[in-house]
């Protein structure tokens, strides 16, 4: 999650990388370091403000204290899915360029196949792309690999205000109003440009209306949508940096920041959250702060330099997991852990699309029931 366009891989880029040379901030003191952090009501204006270059933790910071706030986001481990969003590469976008060591017709062919299971799950697929060849290509192999087509649709976005493929970090954040128990739609921006057909979809469609926005273009690569997980007791988790929308949008019972340990630095590449209060992770060294945020049911899968196996699309009891052939035994060791957990596991050969951390849930947004 780097190449000659220095775009991210994984849900997001890997500018962030390059701050390291920024002496860290130790969690001592953390609250007050944060205060750079200024969030607007919503709507007003229509982004948030953010520090342009945030520094990293140097070790879990574990913050104990509930946040205010009245949302929080979409959790596999509590909502049913009725709809997953997939965003196929234009080809005209970045003409003669890749992503890092991944080919592109490997992450499509990832995005593809997801799209075909999801339509037998009748679970509704929807690509967006730029209109022409890239999304009649990707029909076409939903339908050779025996998609049902009857869900499966495709949104015409003939701008570049989107980062194709990795829709998890530009598109739709659907977040729940507890006050109301109503649906709503935070949306992730890049270079100041909302998405705005995606927002009126989003509206139109599954009556998701845009309460504020987050230029993540603004933000170092750390405050992107891998960044924002969150469990079924309330507990928020991001990486390298304390999420402002965790000080202001988002309750969090708990707050929990991870140290980077890889070039994009996305909470979801590390851990994932189940039902019955589980969490897996691929980080040893993360244990003491998860069990410190109250977990119990701690769940190890192997880590890997290049892919990771924490980093999984759950939609409803099924689990979508990406593996490289180099690494199938540990892709099978993953495999189980989620089975023992009552999880369907669909693994789906990434091909080159799981080298350095890209994953199949930094490739789709769920939008739930």
């Amino acid at each position: 999650m780097k190449s000659a366009l220095f775009l991210l891989v994984l849900c997001v880029t890997a500018a962030g990388a390059a701050d390291r040379g920024s002496p860290p901030f130790s969690s001592e003191g953390l609250a007050d370091r944060i205060k750079g952090v200024t969030v607007t009501a919503p709507a007003e204006p229509e982004k948030m403000t953010v520090p342009f270059n945030p520094q990293y933790v140097e070790r879990p910071v574990v913050n104990l204290a509930p946040n205010r706030g009245k949302y929080r986001p979409y959790i596999p481990a509590l909502d049913r899915v009725k709809a997953v969003f997939l965003a196929p590469y234009d080809p005209n976008r970045d003409a003669g360029k890749g992503y890092g060591n991944m080919e592109i017709s490997e992450i499509m062919e990832a995005i593809n196949v997801t799209a075909a299971e999801l339509s037998k799950m009748k679970v509704r697929a929807i690509l967006v792309g730029n209109p022409g060849q890239d999304l009649r290509d990707s029909l076409a192999r939903v339908k050779e690999l025996g998609g049902d087509m009857a869900y499966v649709e495709t949104f015409a976005k003939a701008d570049r205000h989107l980062n194709h493929v990795w829709f998890r970090d530009y598109g739709l954040l659907p977040i729940k109003n507890l006050e109301t128990g109503k649906w709503d739609n935070f949306s992730m921006i890049i270079r100041g440009k909302p998405l705005d057909d995606l927002q009126r979809l989003a509206k139109d469609r599954f009556g998701l209306a845009t309460i504020d926005s987050l230029d993540v273009s603004e933000t170092g690569g750390q405050l992107r949508g891998g960044n924002i997980m969150a469990d079924a007791a309330g507990r928020c988790f991001s990486a390298g940096f304390r999420h402002p929308l965790y000080e202001a949008t988002f309750k969090c019972a708990k707050t929990v920041t991870f140290p980077c340990r890889s070039d994009v630095c996305h909470v979801d590449e590390y851990v994932t959250f189940l039902k019955n209060d589980t969490v897996v992770t691929n980080k040893a060294e993360f244990v003491p702060a998860l069990k410190e945020a109250g977990y119990k049911n701690i769940r190890m899968v192997p880590d890997d330099i290049h892919l990771s196996l924490a980093n999984v699309l759950i939609v409803n009891n099924t689990v979508f997991m990406m593996y490289l052939d180099h690494v199938k035994d540990k892709m099978l060791t993953a495999k189980a852990v989620f089975e023992a957990e009552g999880y369907k596991v669909i693994p789906v050969n990434s091909g080159g699309a799981g080298r350095q951390y890209g994953a199949v849930h930094c490739l789709t947004k769920e939008i739930p029931e």
